[in-house]
């Protein structure tokens, strides 16, 4: 059979699977070993895929992935996400939208230390929701401001998105993480200004709360030491050349378990959830990669990849256009696949495309990271949705998907300014040198 139609056969049959429900891990090994035997010997085949399995996932770059999800998960037990949440109140609480404003801030303080947008969303469901719901707000709009700032866990370093994405295409992940800074600080003020607009002009929030005086504020700066800290010891480690990012991620486990043992009353509990935690998420991330493996060597005998590149290359059309192609079957595949999914399927189809037209891979994913973001608050796989959802039980799914309206045009808004101006996402990378 000719190679093209095995891969099309393969890539059809993911699709099914997945629909059926299989975990897109066994999706993407069953479907690749399928095509794979097609073309080749099987003795042949067997012998290799022995060794394929430990191969893939004993690469030293994959040990940042747990790094990163324990020290978010440390730093969670360390009582980080209700500080940044507590300075956020004080010093934005009596701004139109104060509170929303507050959600947004505390949930770019702990992406800042945990790399996972549904570990933001979950935390900030606890803590932020009944507040404003307390203050008046409108139900939606507090729903939907959660949502959609914990996305933000996605881009601003540690993101393990973009950990997985330099993975995928041998990017640096160093490099990767600090470009992640700008766009990331960038989205977290448009969400701001949104719920200043949604408050002040739509009257979705609620009464002022009391006045805060000026000696609480000054006070409640302390309550970012530990969130800069974190950040600081591990992209302040990586941008000056002190640490490779691994060793970042080690390093800021490390800190993160110190700020545990001194900070929380409940240590042991805090530890062992968080090694759990890490290690299924960790499993389930690596079983991933060993599918992704060997589907992406199927495609890759098949001359699919190629193929592609060649056709889009030599379309007459701008290239910047050509990218945006790319970009929109993101939308429809972050309905149905989780982000982590969705890259591994895509990347070894579409990077090569990017490649040949001369784009910057950490540009390039950027783009990909924000298209993931808004995947994260679309029907009927919207992580971030579920997520609120599980916390508020009270609220329909209709409610917060209306509640996210606004905000996901914001999204837009940011993901068309990042595509207009790459400088935005490459400058302080270009500084790394």
């Amino acid at each position: 059979m000719d190679p093209i139609y095995v891969g099309i056969l393969t890539i059809v049959l993911v699709l099914i699977l997945i629909t059926l429900g299989i975990p897109i891990s066994f999706s993407l090994g069953l479907s690749g070993l399928l095509g794979i035997l097609i073309m080749r010997e099987g003795n042949i085949v067997f012998k290799f895929m022995i060794s394929l399995p430990y191969s893939t996932i004993s690469s030293w770059a994959l040990v940042i992935i747990p790094l990163f999800m324990l020290m978010g998960h440390l730093a969670y037990h360390a009582g980080i996400t209700d500080d940044a949440y507590e300075m956020g109140y004080k010093w934005l609480g009596r701004i139109h939208g104060g509170l929303a404003m507050a959600t947004t801030f505390a949930s770019a303080m702990f992406a800042a230390t945990s790399g996972s947008s549904v570990a933001v969303a979950a935390a900030m469901s606890k803590i932020a929701i009944p507040q404003m719901r307390k203050y008046g707000y409108n139900t939606g709009f507090a729903v939907g401001c959660v949502a959609v700032s914990g996305t933000l866990g996605i881009l601003i370093p540690p993101s393990g998105v973009l950990v997985v994405y330099g993975i995928l295409t041998e990017q640096s992940i160093g490099k990767l993480l600090i470009a992640g800074m700008v766009p990331g600080i960038m989205s977290a003020i448009v969400f701001m200004l949104g719920c200043y607009v949604l408050a002040r002009f739509f009257k979705m929030g609620g009464p002022k709360p009391p006045p805060i005086k000026w000696k609480e504020k000054i006070l409640a700066l302390k309550l970012g030491i530990g969130v800069l800290l974190l950040f600081g010891t591990v992209m302040g480690g990586i941008y000056s050349g002190i640490f490779t990012s691994i060793e970042a991620a080690g390093f800021g486990v490390t800190v993160a378990l110190v700020m545990l043992l001194i900070r929380s009353k409940s240590r042991l509990t805090g530890f062992s959830d968080s090694m759990k935690t890490t290690s299924k998420s960790s499993c389930m991330v690596l079983t991933v990669f060993i599918g992704a493996a060997v589907f992406s060597l199927n495609l890759t005998m098949t001359g699919i990849p190629q193929e592609i590149a060649t056709f889009l290359v030599n379309l007459d059309m701008p290239s910047k256009l050509k990218i945006a192609m790319i970009l929109i079957p993101y939308i429809p595949l972050g309905m149905f696949l989780d982000p982590i999914s969705m890259m591994v399927l895509t990347l070894p189809l579409i990077y090569p495309v990017v490649q040949a037209l001369g784009f910057s891979g950490i540009w390039f994913g950027i783009l990909v990271t924000k298209m993931i973001e808004i995947s994260l608050i679309t029907p009927p796989v919207g992580l971030n949705i579920y997520v609120v959802k599980a916390a508020l039980p009270d609220v329909s799914i209709g409610e917060i998907l209306k509640g996210c309206g606004p905000f996901l045009f914001m999204d837009f808004i940011n993901l068309a300014i990042l595509f207009a101006f790459p400088e935005i996402s490459l400058f302080l990378q270009f500084m790394m040198g």
